[in-house]
């Protein structure tokens, strides 16, 4: 794939932000669009960028709201690589999850994610290629307490897109998912405030059935947006509907 338009959605904060940051940057870039419902620190973000001359446009986007997904798909069409780091959180014990808790975070981290995903593979297939690579969690993957919406939806969305994968592979469209485990963020922070040093995480709880964290160490949004822009450029050809862990090794294997 030649240098071409470069999308972030969900680039406001955090892996996001990132992965605007990482990508904006790389050869294959010559045109980035970051794209998310918080316009104030979207503007500020794309303001960053342009100081180093670099092209940015921004586009507000609404993940619940198809005519607001098919209005940023048709506006990037052109778009050869699509980062999708969009995603909510909440958390709530099992016996205690609502029903309005599961929708309001399926309709962002399943389908948000997954209709997004679909509108620009839809236009990638036109031109016989493009790739895309999502932001899920290892919380899909194996049990966490408190989680139920949250895991729930990000399994969800790692089987919905390795599906999408699968059928599109075959005209060059590659899709994958990276899961990251706990990593810097403000909404980390904000989860975990009985922990002032993250770090202290690593140690892993029985109770909550978080297993311990070999390396030591919660991860960077760097480490996640520099998996991404390998898994968007054309060094990562050959590969397509991976999952691919950035936990430290928390998951060891499961």
């Amino acid at each position: 794939m030649a240098p071409g338009t470069t999308v972030v959605v969900g680039a406001a904060h955090g892996i996001g932000a990132a992965i605007a940051r990482r990508v904006a940057r790389e050869a294959w870039t010559n045109r980035l669009v970051i794209a998310g419902i918080s316009d104030a620190s979207m503007d500020a973000l794309a303001n960053e960028l342009r100081r180093d001359d670099l092209p940015v446009d921004v586009v507000h986007v609404d993940l619940t709201d198809q005519t607001s997904i098919a209005t940023l798909v048709a506006a990037t069409a052109e778009a050869e690589r699509v980062a999708i780091a969009a995603g909510v959180y909440t958390s709530a014990p099992a016996l205690e999850t609502t029903r309005e808790q599961i929708d309001n975070v399926m309709a962002i981290n399943l389908f948000g994610v997954f209709f997004t995903a679909q509108g620009y593979a839809r236009e990638m297939l036109g031109r016989g290629s493009g790739s895309i690579v999502a932001i899920g969690s290892i919380s899909g993957r194996f049990p966490r307490v408190g989680q139920v919406a949250y895991g729930a939806a990000k399994a969800g969305m790692r089987h919905a897109l390795r599906i999408l994968a699968l059928e599109t592979v075959p005209m060059g469209v590659r899709i994958n998912v990276i899961s990251p485990g706990a990593t810097e963020s403000d909404m980390m922070h904000k989860l975990m405030a009985d922990h002032p040093n993250l770090d202290d995480l690593a140690a892993g709880s029985l109770t909550s059935f978080r297993p311990a964290i070999p390396d030591g160490h919660v991860g960077r949004p760097e480490q996640v947006a520099a998996a991404t822009a390998f898994l968007l450029s054309p060094d990562s050809a050959h590969i397509a509907f991976h999952d691919l862990y950035i936990d430290g090794g928390e998951t060891l294997g499961i």
